[in-house]
């Protein structure tokens, strides 16, 4: 099977050759700019080959439209610092207008894709990182618990960022589609977590604007919801128009593989702890937990991942047993 068909069947519930399989993360010293983002991205997949490339833009260009900038040390992999953000007090919010879905970062993000699609061949399935717009409001202040605070002291202005968020996000992710995307990865970030708010809260202040940016990436193939963090909310979730969930499976606060086959209606992404097993020593933990993945779900509706993105230390030699042992693997195709 081609990686385009070993993906849609997978999505499909249909049985194949083996679990599709990709990893990505941040190159922080490479990623202000489409070109250097794209060439970044394609060395990662010329080195390991994986079945689709999931495109991991710094996380702040969902908010430069608005003022937020970081300050990078220069170091290559060190994380940048936030130097600018435009919350910080809750009047702020009425500043928060729409802006065009075609240029700056956003502009920026469709150059990427462009690119990264001509680059790539088109059995490759290519997915854009997108966040909700509950969380997009997070990355404008500089703590996520001021946006939290702020729901209940200015509830109307937080409600109007959200639908400024919205109206340019909802044309970005139609751009995200004509410029070669298959879908879109979108991240719930800080706020699908009971950690942060409760089910009740993520329905009033969540859940009618992820609607409206994944109702703009329907007729896309390859939409993934990405539910981030522990104790996340997962199943509150599951019935969000998706092809596949990504969360992280192997945290103990959260459903397992098994578990959410049972109750979504979507292929389950991920199997791999991105922050333990996957920076072991040697590949013996991330080897133990693909095979525990693989025996959780039988090869079905899974597709093999991290829980969240790898960082940028993570050993190449623990990368590439997991991509060997994919291939090793045999399952029976119909």
């Amino acid at each position: 099977m081609t990686s385009r068909e070993r993906i849609m069947a997978t999505l499909d519930g249909r049985a194949v050759d083996r679990p599709p399989v990709s990893f990505w993360g941040h190159v922080y010293h490479r990623e202000c700019g489409a070109a250097e983002l794209v060439e970044a991205t394609l060395e990662a997949w010329r080195e390991y080959r994986w079945d689709w490339v999931k495109l991991n833009p710094r996380k702040h260009y969902h908010v430069e439209p608005w003022g937020v900038s970081y300050r990078y040390p220069g170091v290559p992999d060190v994380k940048p610092e936030l130097a600018a953000w435009p919350i910080h007090a809750g009047a702020d919010w009425a500043r928060i207008t729409p802006r065009p879905p075609d240029q700056g970062a956003l502009g920026e993000q469709l150059e990427a894709v462009r690119r990264l699609r001509r680059a790539l061949p088109a059995e490759v399935p290519l997915i854009e990182t997108v966040f909700t717009p509950l969380a997009v409001l997070g990355e404008m202040t500089a703590t996520v618990g001021e946006l939290r605070a702020h729901l209940d002291s200015h509830p109307d202005l937080v409600r109007g960022a959200l639908e400024a968020v919205t109206a340019t996000f909802v044309p970005f992710v139609r751009e995200l589609l004509r410029a070669g995307a298959d879908g879109i990865y979108l991240a719930t970030v800080d706020w699908a977590s009971a950690d942060l708010l409760t089910p009740a809260r993520y329905r009033e202040w969540a859940r009618p604007w992820d609607l409206r940016v994944l109702a703009a990436a329907s007729g896309a193939p390859f939409n993934v919801l990405h539910v981030c963090k522990r104790r996340n909310l997962l199943f509150e979730l599951g019935d969000y128009p998706v092809a596949a969930f990504s969360w992280a499976t192997t945290d103990s606060t959260n459903p397992t593989l098994r578990e959410a086959l049972g109750r979504l209606g979507a292929a389950v992404m991920g199997g791999i702890s991105q922050d333990d097993a996957l920076q072991a020593g040697g590949p013996a933990a991330v080897l133990g937990e693909y095979g525990a993945a693989l025996a959780e779900t039988g090869g079905r509706r899974w597709l093999a991942a991290p829980g969240c993105s790898i960082p940028p230390t993570t050993p190449a030699g623990n990368l590439r047993a997991v991509r060997d042992a994919v291939a090793a693997t045999r399952l029976a195709a119909t």
